[in-house]
């Protein structure tokens, strides 16, 4: 079994050795490592070539043809070869014996449509926090567990804490949207709906750093507001016409994360307030005719967009505070 790790690279400089050398620890299992290089400003792709010269065996560059992480990560997915693929971020790093050990493990129960892991949250001082959402630290091969799962877990859709069969991807058109903020929520939505077969592994691998200086993911625009809106209505959308047994329970994520937007009418620059919570506010109405959503959502909607993200904005100060991050 091959595995095929996609790792988009652009403005990474800091980070980008940490993370290749973490994957090349890996031990046990065949794999490739795909960079998906996009010329910047910085030493990154510099320093790819040359990890790709040292390492020619494991390592493949291909270049990146269009804009933005999507088009990244389904031009890896294109060339790639392995039976699985992973989609690991260039600012992060993984535990390569625990990461490993799922890969032998999954290489004798094969095969799975989808694998889905805990991980590891890296704030700003390296202070590190735990997902802590799946029993024991042995592979989980029961569909059954998906409803465990997604009761547990706030959060189902950061594609890096999946390994994919490939040709599941292929058969099915599971591509990234392209052009798009919150793609992987479209994205893992439809892994979830579609999958035939989960399983689950405890032991986190990965290490997700949150908040790191000079990320675009830190700033916040009006475009994000709006892809976010259209990602979660598109995901909704797709649920409520889907013949799936845990369809409320997805919906009340995607509620949950909705309501938790409202916090970004505060990360916008100032002229595009009013237009986000514009259209923040004219997709409530979907939110609020749903049987789904719990009585605590319900609530919150109906208190309004603004107080509601009053409350928030001082609750994630409070979380940034005691994980040290921006």
């Amino acid at each position: 079994m091959l595995l095929s790790i996609i790792v988009p690279v652009y403005q990474v400089e800091k980070y980008l050795k940490t993370c290749i050398k973490s994957m090349l620890d890996c031990h046990g299992f065949s794999y490739e490592i795909i960079l998906v290089v996009k010329t910047s400003c910085d030493k990154s792709e510099y320093i790819a070539n040359d990890i790709q010269r040292e390492h020619c065996d494991r390592v493949r560059i291909v270049n990146q043809d269009g804009d933005g992480l999507s088009n990244a990560r389904n031009v890896g997915l294109r060339y790639a070869i392995g039976d699985y693929v992973a989609f690991f971020d260039s600012d992060d790093y993984i535990d390569a014996t625990a990461f490993s050990n799922l890969m032998k493990s999954l290489e004798s129960r094969m095969p799975v449509d989808a694998v889905i892991s805990d991980y590891y949250i890296v704030g700003n001082s390296d202070k590190i926090s735990q997902v802590d959402t799946i029993e024991g630290e042995e592979l989980i091969c029961d569909n059954g567990y998906l409803e465990v799962f997604l009761k547990k877990r706030r959060n189902y859709w950061n594609a890096w804490q999946y390994v994919l069969r490939r040709n599941f991807l292929l058969e099915n058109k599971l591509l990234f949207l392209e052009g798009t903020y919150s793609e992987d929520i479209e994205f893992a939505t439809g892994v979830i709906l579609t999958a035939k077969r989960f399983a689950f592994y405890g032991k986190p691998y990965y290490y997700y750093r949150i908040g790191r200086e000079g990320s675009l993911a830190n700033k916040v625009t009006l475009k994000h507001v709006v892809d976010l809106m259209n990602m979660l209505s598109i995901s909704i959308r797709r649920i409520l016409k889907a013949d799936f047994l845990y369809n409320d329970i997805l919906i009340n994520k995607l509620s949950l994360q909705y309501i938790l937007s409202f916090v970004m009418i505060y990360d916008v620059d100032m002229e595009d307030k009013n237009k986000s919570k514009e259209y923040i506010v004219k997709n409530k109405k979907m939110y609020l005719s749903m049987k789904h959503i719990g009585i605590l959502k319900r609530i919150l909607l109906k208190v309004g967009i603004a107080p509601s993200a009053y409350v928030l904005n001082i609750i994630r100060s409070v979380r940034r505070l005691v994980l040290k991050m921006h």
